[in-house]
């Protein structure tokens, strides 16, 4: 029987802390899909791992990611997106870095003895792209991931047509729930018959989940199918993925459609959610606009679990309970995914720590 994290993982801020600095400032973190920095000079700026950041295509090509702050004083360099011509200039005192993050220009420095522009560059990211996507690591000096464990490798299977994908809708929220109650609530559908009144009458026997490595899929397979048969190639139509450490893929309606689901730890219990539909066409059909909205309406009732159980974890009633399992690894009911999450937690934050 496995025990779940203690209490205080999830309200304690010395360990917000340090999933900040030992978990998201060292994984691979979504940022973008890359039709949005597309274009040379294209650049979007966002929130990633408890940073500022901006994305910039370069005149010659290549995407880089830098820290949004002048070397100078520190002032914001970049607002929401758009296109450069040549550099990215300070609105505070003019400094100016090529698309490449060097310092091009810094008024009057040369009367400053030892100034060397050369030190002060950008602050530069790691940056990679997966399956269409942009994903960023604040160790400048990360290896690039191979493959993402093989979860690129399926999605690129699933959906060939995903790099040329364009957002069409976008929801945010900040939700009352520390990151990982929120990607726990994600990674079991033991709650799904109780706590969903929008799925209607939820088959549970054909909702599958099967667990990779810092990954895991769920998806439908067909009436009658063993779990100790079910794979990814008997998982058909609906089909949606978790990635280490927070975010969700998923399939919205049918191929030519999907969605995305970004998670920012704000504090120890608040969390940015950002959701981004994308589709083949560019364009929301209607029929893919009632599917969106139904799936507006799930998140809403997420929502409302896990700021309750945020809220249950301060209860001195509250000891922990124990996970619900099969052996199999297999079933949409079972809590293997979430246990697959929480050792990697243990393995970041070192041990069983007590609560």
């Amino acid at each position: 029987m496995q025990r779940p994290l203690p209490p205080s993982w999830y309200t304690d801020p010395a360990i917000h802390q340090r999933e900040m600095a030992d978990l998201f400032g060292r994984a691979w973190l979504p940022a973008c899909h890359g039709s949005e920095v597309a274009t040379a000079g294209s650049y979007v700026t966002l929130r990633c791992g408890g940073q500022e950041i901006a994305l910039v295509r370069g005149r010659d090509g290549l995407l880089r990611a830098f820290h949004n702050a002048c070397r100078h004083r520190a002032h914001r360099l970049l607002e929401g997106a758009g296109t450069l011509k040549a550099v990215i200039t300070c609105p505070y005192h003019a400094w100016a870095y090529g698309l490449d993050g060097g310092l091009r220009h810094a008024p009057h420095s040369e009367a400053v003895t030892g100034f060397d522009r050369n030190d002060f560059g950008l602050r530069p990211l790691a940056v990679a792209e997966m399956a269409g996507f942009v994903m960023v690591n604040h160790d400048a000096d990360a290896a690039p991931p191979d493959g993402f464990a093989g979860l690129e490798q399926r999605l690129l299977a699933d959906f060939p047509g995903l790099p040329a994908m364009r957002p069409v809708r976008r929801r945010q929220a900040d939700l009352a729930a520390n990151w990982k109650l929120i990607v726990e609530n994600y990674l079991e559908c033991y709650h799904c018959d109780t706590a969903h009144p929008s799925f209607g009458n939820f088959d549970m026997t054909t909702w599958k989940h099967i667990v990779g490595q810092g990954w895991s899929r769920q998806g439908r397979v067909a009436q009658g199918s063993r779990d100790t048969d079910v794979g990814h190639d008997t998982i058909e139509g609906l089909s949606a993925w978790w990635q280490w450490p927070a975010v969700f893929w998923a399939r919205a309606l049918g191929p030519d459609s999907f969605v995305a689901a970004f998670h920012e730890p704000l504090g120890v219990d608040r969390t940015r959610q950002t959701r981004v539909v994308y589709t083949a066409s560019g364009e929301e059909s209607d029929e893919l606009r009632t599917f969106n909205d139904l799936f507006d309406t799930v998140f809403a009732e997420d929502t409302s679990v896990v700021e309750s159980v945020q809220r249950g974890l301060g209860s001195m009633g509250y000891r922990g309970g124990a996970l619900v399992e099969q052996e199999a690894a297999r079933a949409g009911w079972s809590e293997h995914g979430l246990h697959h999450f929480q050792d990697l937690i243990r393995e970041t934050l070192g041990g069983n720590r007590a609560a």
